[in-house]
């Protein structure tokens, strides 16, 4: 990986913790969110039962209740009178007393006061003693034709009961605002502290996070450090073992040819001569592949050439797309042509074939060398063979510049090697 990717991945890796923390707050949010509604809600419901009934025993007394049973304006005066203080906060919408008959005995809509609805068998027990009720939501029975259309009510009911009296029900409608100022109120209140709560517990594990991707980082940049000076100076060594070869034992085994010359009579019919040169020729051909120049963006499509060229000359047809300028830089230049030389010599020493695919190809911001083969093919299943390393080594050389490198049985069921190189290198049009 190369640094500017390594930043990248650190960033993304940040990147994808903070979205993961972001989820995770929702998740909680959610729940926490509903939860407090629910607690604001049993809130405003005890309130509203304990106020309607501090309302209820202090507007009903023996004497309203007989005059109001009578219609007496006078008693209705009174209600209104002490009910004045607690409707001027506007939450209170609308305010009603029936008797067990189900007659309407005041309303502050003055149509309503003597009419008689029937009872639900709830308000009949609420007059035996039962608890209050309370209900949220539009009102639409034949008693609300006042209150249609006007939205959401918190209904409350309670019983009242004079001395010497029958009970009486008090219908009290609150606005919603009773509930929803509560539970804003609440929700306001908590959701700064969850926030912090959330960015601590963000904070102290994106630090050790940041921490670990910077060590984790710290430790490819040393691998890749280290692989890079092993090739290095495998190269060195190979340049020298080369020019030890063509200085030295080339040199000598070339004279030594000229002298073995067959004798006149030989019957044996073999030329120690010509043995010796085809010895010579091969180790030529080692010393050229041991001993080869770097190469960079410009000279890598006709040293790929060369190869193919070379792999013709062993009798395999060899097919060849190269894009003139793939855009790579110069150490994923050598690197492209190290791993496409051990993959053609593995063709011609190891895969029996006959055609071989060698492709060089741009999309994008993405580089792809493939070189395919219709010879026997990978077996996962056999053991490696001593002391052949190529497909490590090519590995370690794609490793080295931030390549990726895959086998697979190739189409015509031979292998096919491919190396996907990262660029940045804007394609020239040639």
């Amino acid at each position: 990986m190369l640094p500017a990717e390594e930043g990248s991945a650190v960033r993304h890796a940040i990147g994808r913790f903070l979205v993961t923390g972001l989820v995770v707050l929702l998740m909680v949010a959610v729940p926490v969110t509903i939860w407090v509604r629910g607690v604001a809600h049993e809130i405003v419901v005890r309130d509203a039962l304990e106020r309607t009934q501090r309302l209820a025993d202090h507007v009903v007394s023996a004497a309203i209740v007989d005059d109001l049973q009578a219609g007496d304006p006078v008693a209705l005066a009174q209600v209104e009178d002490r009910l004045a203080p607690w409707v001027t906060d506007e939450t209170i919408r609308r305010v009603k007393i029936w008797n067990a008959q189900g007659t309407v005995l005041y309303s502050d809509v003055p149509e309503l006061i003597g009419s008689t609805f029937d009872l639900e068998p709830w308000a009949q027990q609420l007059l035996d003693g039962g608890p209050g009720t309370v209900s949220v939501g539009e009102q639409a029975g034949d008693e609300n034709v006042y209150e249609a259309g006007d939205g959401v009510f918190v209904e409350v009911y309670v019983a009242s009961r004079a001395a010497g009296q029958d009970p009486v029900l008090v219908e009290v409608y609150f606005d919603d605002r009773v509930l929803l100022g509560p539970q804003g109120h609440i929700l306001l209140r908590m959701t700064p502290v969850l926030l912090v709560a959330m960015a601590v517990l963000q904070g102290a594990q994106l630090i050790p996070g940041i921490r670990l991707a910077r060590q984790v980082q710290d430790r490819q940049r040393e691998r890749r450090a280290i692989l890079q000076q092993a090739i290095e100076a495998g190269e060195r060594e190979r340049v020298r073992l080369a020019v030890a070869l063509h200085d030295d034992i080339l040199q000598d085994l070339a004279g030594l040819a000229y002298t073995l010359e067959p004798a006149d009579g030989d019957a044996s019919g073999q030329d120690p001569g010509a043995v010796l040169r085809q010895s010579i020729v091969k180790l030529r051909a080692i010393t050229s592949d041991l001993y080869s120049s770097p190469v960079d963006a410009n000279t890598l499509p006709s040293a790929l050439g060369v190869l193919a060229e070379r792999t013709r000359g062993r009798q395999i047809t060899t097919v060849v797309h190269v894009d003139r300028d793939p855009g790579l830089d110069e150490a994923q230049a050598t690197a492209c042509h190290r791993i496409a030389r051990e993959a053609m010599m593995n063709v011609v020493k190891h895969a029996g074939a006959t055609v071989v695919h060698l492709d060089l190809v741009r999309r994008g911001s993405e580089v792809t060398l493939s070189i395919a083969d219709d010879g026997v093919g990978l077996d996962a299943g056999a053991p490696a063979v001593p002391g052949h390393f190529g497909l490590r080594m090519m590995a370690d050389v794609a490793d080295s510049v931030g390549a990726r490198l895959s086998t697979r049985r190739s189409a015509a069921g031979g292998t096919e090697i491919t190396v996907t190189f990262a660029v940045s290198r804007p394609h020239r049009a040639v």
